[in-house]
C-alpha cells in the first residue's frame, strides 16, 4: 500500500499493485481523477429501466382475494365454489377454509382446486365460510 501526501496535505491510500511498474520509494506520481458524465447516465438510465421493469412485473397487479360462493346446501352440509384465484405474481402455499373464524382444514391441490364441501354442520347455529 502506498501512502501518497497532496499539495494540500490530502492523504490518499492507494493500492501498490496499482502503479506502474519501476515505482520506487520516493517517486513522485501524477494522478488525474474526472467525472465520467456519459457513463453515470448510461448507467443512471440502466437503473431506471430496470427499475421500470421490476415496476410492471411485480407492482402493477396484486392478487385479488377469492370471492366465495354457495352451490348446493344440505341441512348438514354445504358445497362451496370459487373461481381460480388470481395471483398476480404471488405464489399460493395454501389454501385453509374456516367455518366461523376457525380452521377447519387445508385445501387440497389449491391452486387448481376451485371447490370444497363443508359437512357436519348442526342446523342450530350460524356458519360463516371464509377462504
Amino acid at each position: 500500500l502506498q501512502i501518497f501526501i497532496g499539495g494540500w496535505a490530502h492523504l490518499i491510500e492507494f493500492p501498490s499493485v496499482l502503479l506502474p511498474p519501476g515505482m520506487t520509494t520516493g517517486t513522485i506520481v501524477n494522478i488525474a481523477i474526472h467525472q465520467n458524465l456519459s457513463k453515470e447516465c448510461k448507467r443512471n438510465q440502466h437503473f431506471w429501466q430496470l427499475q421500470h421493469v421490476i415496476l410492471e412485473t411485480f407492482g402493477c397487479v396484486s392478487p385479488e382475494p377469492p370471492c366465495l360462493e354457495v352451490r348446493h346446501v344440505t341441512q348438514t352440509s354445504v358445497m362451496l365454489e370459487w373461481p381460480l384465484i388470481k395471483l398476480a405474481t404471488a405464489k399460493l402455499r395454501s389454501l385453509d377454509i374456516y367455518k366461523t373464524s376457525q380452521r377447519v382444514a387445508a385445501i387440497p391441490s389449491p391452486v387448481t382446486n376451485t371447490s370444497t364441501k363443508l359437512s357436519s354442520l348442526s342446523l342450530e347455529n350460524r356458519h360463516v365460510p371464509q377462504l
